[in-house]
């Protein structure tokens, strides 16, 4: 397992919020650096491995390390060294945490020293505890807009030396380092990259001395390169796990001296990756109302709850907890009662319908329900086989299992062009010796050697350990030369088919019809000419991909790693995967989801120049197989679709009248008879009384908390309902909006919840001001100033966003509310 420790120091000098082109906008600096470190950090992240540390240091912005305050605590504030440069995240697991402390940076007033910042989180390295087999990092991104002192470049390029730290500068709008710097920048911009030019140069010089790798040396790159490689889609690297295990060769059991057992390793090659488990749920700060349970369930539940984390935590990992209930068939109705008494009966007995002016008591309600279910233990369960319409119950004990041998045993061998393509299935495995026996190694070299000069696959029995389930494989050897006339020996091990996992499929022959008395036509509709094969392989070979060039590349350019067609399956990512990537990143961040990434949508289309290539090939295709577009279906009754005006309606007479032709019905004496524009006004009166009655279906409201009119997940919805609504309800609407102002600031990821927040006390504010309750608001300003400048509290900022906003969210002065209440008299 590697382990690696990477700092980003990250520079926050005033002219990192100049814009900048990027991706058909315009966007700060400072956002487009914090955006790359977040994607650099949101692998590790995810995978959550405790051996990938990273911390961050930011210069130009606040003063906050421990050199600095070693001095000041000795010497003073005279002469302090490393100001304006802060120790933002300590070198630890990387953590969600770490994102919230990035977004939230700004930019600085001070011009930050990039060179003091590398002796900070040099500093900070030397203060983390690890070995020689950690591989440690700085990544180093400015603009270098800003002057800076460059009296320490020395002893950083010797401390970078003597601990084995790579450097790498990432520069926003630096020019290639083998092309010349552009004149036309500012004196301080091309000051700054000689200087980094240099330094690398340098350093690079220095360390290649004891280090001919380039992995580990210093590098200076151009940051808008890095940034759209940061935003591609990057497949998780993941080692597999190896297991030891034998293989055996020929019986011991019949003849010991010819059998061969060699000691051998085993992983995954392949194994089918998932998206993100949605193993945690987040807590708001509305309580949820759970619904009615039994007696047992409730007791089980609150002691769980009781065992979890504080009320306080606002997120929790979810454990499934299974019930087992039988539910107790009903007494067989007797025979003299009818259906319909057996039916109300039913009703009756069910808490969910009750009759009219009938009543039922929650405790008798559950008290039924405990009476028809009866909890059951699970160690008191047996599984039963299902035969035929039986259930046969089989104790966990009945039958012993078959006996099997943890190992690889051959059974055979078959020449390698016997195995169908289809029948490979399931995952597959490495095989390699034990690297810690010689014996093993020249044993199977020796076995895979002879395979593949040979042709020959190993058709296998995999136990992975004894009295296990076996595996039915064939073991396919691989030779690999690294060169230098090195050689690599390994196999692939893939699963086989039994025969009750193949499935059989038969159908006729498709260039052979005979009819049915017989005989065999040679020329059918069915049968394909001449002609039309053609034009199919044309169509194949118009399609091949090799031919097709990778997006963004010319199709003369190869690809060292392999890459220089089209497709290729290294560069084939998951869509489901790494869009759920996407989108948990954006969530955590609070930016708004833009479109997929391109490589992402890649095979969802066919590539634009093989369109092109077959389309002529295509429409002679179309006319040789006499293709043609299928007509739309048409509905049986299309001419009913559309009504006359005198339709749609219902004649009561006419339809209980149709069966008794002869009867002839009596008219009432009227005045006069209601004409077809009566009937229809009529008609159309009921239906704009029904319209105003019916409301529309509107989803489940959010539930405020007990002793509350507003809700914490729309607050000025509720806000608004109750301040327009019947009733004196303002001072009791003020109040409860501040308090859920005060829960969402506390309960908010970064700072997506401030500007909800001020946007509900400028409503309370105007509202105080109309309706007479400036004591009410004033109180719940000071309230929430109390907590938000509490020990402790979460934002503690958001009190310099409220000042910001100015007199919209102010407290209310006698003068503004003496000047509302007499605008108020005079209108």
């Amino acid at each position: 397992m590697a382990y690696s420790a990477v700092v980003y120091a990250l520079d926050l000098s005033p002219p990192m919020a100049d814009l900048i082109f990027d991706a058909g906008s315009k966007a700060s600096k400072l956002s487009l650096a914090q955006e790359y470190i977040a994607r650099m950090c949101e692998p590790k992240i995810q995978s959550g491995r405790k051996s990938e540390h990273v911390g961050l240091v930011s210069f130009g912005g606040r003063t906050h390390n421990q050199a600095h305050s070693a001095w000041v605590d000795e010497h003073g504030d005279d002469d302090a060294p490393y100001t304006s440069i802060s120790s933002d995240v300590a070198i630890q697991s990387a953590k969600p945490k770490m994102l919230e402390v990035l977004m939230n940076l700004e930019v600085g007033e001070d011009e930050g020293n990039p060179v003091g910042a590398l002796m900070v989180a040099l500093d900070m390295i030397e203060q983390h505890k690890h070995t020689k087999r950690w591989s440690i990092e700085i990544r180093l991104v400015t603009d270098g807009e800003s002057g800076f002192v460059q009296e320490e470049y020395e002893d950083a390029m010797t401390r970078l030396d003597v601990l084995g730290v790579k450097l790498i500068v990432v520069g926003i709008g630096f020019d290639d380092p083998a092309c010349p710097i552009d004149k036309t920048k500012s004196k301080a911009k091309r000051l700054s990259e000689k200087f980094w030019r240099a330094f690398v140069k340098g350093l690079h010089e220095r360390m290649s001395r004891t280090t001919d790798s380039e992995l580990f040396l210093p590098r200076l790159l151009v940051f808008q390169p890095e940034l759209e490689e940061a935003r591609r889609p990057h497949p998780a690297t993941t080692e597999g796990t190896v297991s030891g295990i034998h293989l055996y060769i020929g019986a011991a059991g019949v003849d010991p001296d010819a059998a061969i057992s060699i000691p051998m390793q085993y992983s995954k090659a392949t194994m089918k990756a998932r998206p993100p488990s949605l193993s945690k749920t987040w807590k708001t700060a509305v309580d949820v109302q759970a619904p009615t349970r039994g007696t047992e369930a409730s007791q089980i539940l609150s002691q769980i709850e009781s065992q979890g984390a504080p009320a306080s935590a606002i997120s929790g990992k979810i454990n499934r907890h299974m019930l087992y209930y039988i539910c107790k068939a009903e007494a067989p109705a007797p025979s003299q009662i009818s259906v319909s008494a057996t039916q109300s009966q039913r009703i009756e007995d069910d808490a969910d319908f009750i009759l009219p002016g009938q009543t039922q008591t929650q405790t008798q309600t559950q008290s039924q329900t405990e009476a028809e279910e009866e909890l059951v233990e699970k160690e008191d369960l047996v599984k039963a086989w299902r035969f035929g319409s039986s259930l046969i119950p089989v104790e966990a004990d009945t039958f012993e299992p078959l006996p099997t041998q943890k190992g690889i045993e051959v059974l055979g061998f078959i020449p390698q062009a016997h195995v169908r393509k289809y029948m490979l299935i399931g995952e597959v495995r490495y095989l390699w010796p034990d690297l810690g026996s010689s014996r093993a190694q020249i044993q199977f070299s020796a076995f895979v050697s002879a395979l593949f000069t040979t042709g020959l696959v190993a058709i296998t029995r995999f136990v992975t350990r004894d009295n296990a389930e076996p595996a039915l494989g064939v073991a396919i050897p691989q030779i690999d030369y690294l060169g230098d006339d090195k050689r690599l020996d390994l196999m692939y091990w893939i699963r086989l088919p039994f025969a009750d996992d193949e499935h059989k499929f038969w159908f006729p022959s498709l260039d052979k019809y005979v009819s049915t008395t017989g005989k065999e036509i040679t020329e059918h509709p069915y049968i394909p000419t001449r002609e039309q094969c053609g034009l199919m392989d044309e169509l194949v070979a118009g399609m091949d991909l090799d031919a097709v060039p990778p997006p963004g590349e010319l199709p003369d350019s190869e690809d060292e790693e392999g890459f220089g067609t089209w497709f290729s399956s290294a560069r084939a990512v998951n869509p489901t995967i790494h869009r759920l990537k996407e989108a948990i990143l954006h969530a955590s961040l609070n930016v708004p989801l833009g479109p997929p990434h391109p490589e992402i949508t890649q095979y969802f289309n066919t590539p634009a120049e093989t369109v092109e290539r077959i389309e002529k090939v295509s429409e002679r295709l179309k006319d040789a197989l006499d293709i043609k577009k299928v007509p739309p279906r048409q509905r049986r009754q299309a001419g009913n679709e559309t009504l006359a005006d005198n339709e749609g309606f219902l004649d009561i007479d006419n339809l209980f009248g149709a069966g008794s032709s002869n009867v002839v019905k009596d008219e009432p004496a009227s005045p006069a008879k209601k004409t077809e524009a009566d009937v229809k006004a009529k008609v159309e009166d009921e239906k704009k009384k029904t319209e105003l009655k019916s409301e529309p279906v509107s989803p489940v409201k959010a539930r405020p908390k007990p002793g509350r009119l507003v809700s914490n997940e729309s607050p000025l919805e509720d806000y608004r309902r109750l301040v327009q609504g019947e009733g004196d309800m303002f001072r009791k609407a003020i109040t409860d909006l501040a308090a859920v102002v005060r829960e969402n600031v506390a309960a908010s990821f970064s700072r997506q919840a401030f500007p909800l927040a001020l946007e509900c006390l400028e409503a309370m504010r105007a509202t105080a001001l109309t309706f007479e309750e400036v004591e009410t608001y004033n109180a719940a300003v000071d309230e929430l100033e109390q907590a938000v400048k509490a020990q402790g509290f979460k934002h503690p900022d958001f009190w310099d966003h409220f000042e910001k906003a100015g007199s919209r969210v102010a407290r209310i002065s006698e003068d503004e509310a003496e000047a509302a209440l007499e605008e108020e008299e005079y209108d």
